[in-house]
């Protein structure tokens, strides 16, 4: 494995697959499809330009050299591909702007230069459902025909979860109050009225108008999300099937952006965590449950860790319609400090799923010390494989399988699966 004063010297998949990025040849765009109205190209992703199984194959040959790079123990299985290569997104977002008194929603970069050049106007972006670009139409078609309506104003963004069968519209909002309830609720039945899939419709209210565009951590004990969420319309939770097991999320939970490709991810956690029933589980991320209770039917015991209220009352809620009675939902910050009290009793086998920055200082350390017999750790950002790898090392640990899956069609990320084990041979260490 790479030493990590090295690690500075090997480019990240982003870097390489930037540089095999090889568009055949230009793509035939549908009107309003990855561009503005003035025709400027969106360049945010490869949808635009390169069909999916160009792309495919390009990224391939990316984790390929990536991997190698990274002088890994074992290699990585050939990269599972998406059974929907577009329109795949499950959560999409757009900024609301006002450009010359116009209202306008707004793709934005994900770095400070790209975000710069934007927002940038799109009608229909290539990887998202066609429901998110119907509810982004309405919604701009009204507001830019009220242009001295205070609502105007108050946007900031609008979020949309789920798919063409079913979504949910968060008005991401500075203020809401009866001053404005009157427009949203108006503004609500149009969006209905022309977008049949959407189910519920939202106010979450943010007056700093943050970056972070949702959040929100209900008390322990409530069973809803308080404000700063208002329900306007319909449902309250989104529905979705892993084989037998039936979910159900709320606006505030975290999601797998695709759920065409869950079956297979859910598939290759199982086999590569091979529970048995002399198992406990630590399923560490666990957001609403996905893994840990898709886990629980094999193992003896699940404790699923998450710091979002929402999330684990939505755990508790599915485990509960699924009628699994093993599993033990903990809503937590994840340090090495919580796990210590949280893991009283050393899991066997340990998940974990962290969000894009990784794991904490001490989080590998402290789960190294339980002497956990496998680890499946799910990396979603590429760029830190390389430190959280060897951070296991140190402790003890070695990659035993790598499964990389296109989780993120048109786009330059890849979700990275990858099993460790105790080192045998203590010279591995040094």
């Amino acid at each position: 494995m790479v030493n990590i004063n090295n690690l500075t010297d090997v480019k990240t998949y982003a870097e390489i697959i930037a540089e095999r990025y090889a568009p055949l040849s230009p793509r035939h765009l549908m009107p309003g499809e990855c561009q503005t109205p003035l025709n400027k190209k969106c360049s945010l992703c490869f949808a635009g330009t390169l069909p999916y199984e160009p792309e495919l194959r390009q990224k391939a040959e990316a984790v390929h050299v990536f991997w190698n790079a990274l002088e890994m123990p074992v290699s990585a299985d050939p990269l599972i591909s998406s059974p929907a290569g577009r329109s795949y997104r499950i959560v999409s977002k757009r900024k609301a702007f006002i450009v010359n008194r116009r209202f306008f929603f707004g793709l934005i970069g994900v770095d400070d230069d790209s975000m710069k050049n934007y927002p940038m106007d799109i009608d229909r972006c290539a990887i998202e459902p066609d429901s998110h670009a119907s509810v982004y139409r309405v919604i701009r078609n009204a507001l830019q025909r009220k242009q001295q309506s205070n609502l105007v104003k108050e946007f900031n963004y609008v979020v949309v979860k789920g798919d063409d069968r079913e979504c949910i519209v968060i008005f991401n909002m500075n203020h809401f109050s009866s001053a404005n309830r009157k427009e949203v609720n108006a503004l609500s039945k149009l969006i209905t009225k022309n977008v049949p899939a959407v189910q519920g419709i939202f106010v979450f209210v943010d007056e700093e108008r943050s970056e972070y565009y949702l959040s929100g951590t209900p008390r322990k004990g409530i069973r809803s999300n308080p404000r700063p969420l208002t329900k306007i319309f319909g449902r309250e939770k989104l529905f979705h099937k892993i084989g037998d097991l039936k979910f159900l999320y709320s606006p505030l939970s975290f999601t797998q952006t695709n759920h065409t490709i869950l079956e297979h991810f859910v598939g290759r956690v199982q086999r590569m965590l091979a529970v048995t029933k002399n198992d406990v589980v630590a399923d560490l991320y666990c957001g609403y449950g996905l893994f840990s209770l898709s886990l629980a039917g094999a193992a003896g015991n699940v404790v699923a860790v998450e710091m979002s209220r929402s999330a684990i009352n939505d755990g508790i809620d599915n485990a509960r319609r699924n009628a699994v009675t093993n599993t033990k939902f903990v809503c937590a910050d994840i340090t090495a400090e919580s796990l210590e009290k949280i893991l009283r009793r050393s899991p066997s086998k340990i998940l974990l799923d962290p969000p894009r920055n990784g794991t904490a200082p001490g989080v590998i350390e402290c789960l190294a010390d339980k002497k956990p017999q496998r680890v499946v750790h799910i990396f979603c950002n590429t760029e830190v494989i390389g430190k959280e790898l060897y951070r296991w090392k140190q402790s003890g640990y070695r990659p035993v399988a790598a499964q990389p899956m296109d989780m993120f069609p048109g786009t330059r990320d890849i979700e990275f699966i990858v099993a460790l084990e105790p080192i045998v041979d203590s010279a591995s260490l040094r």
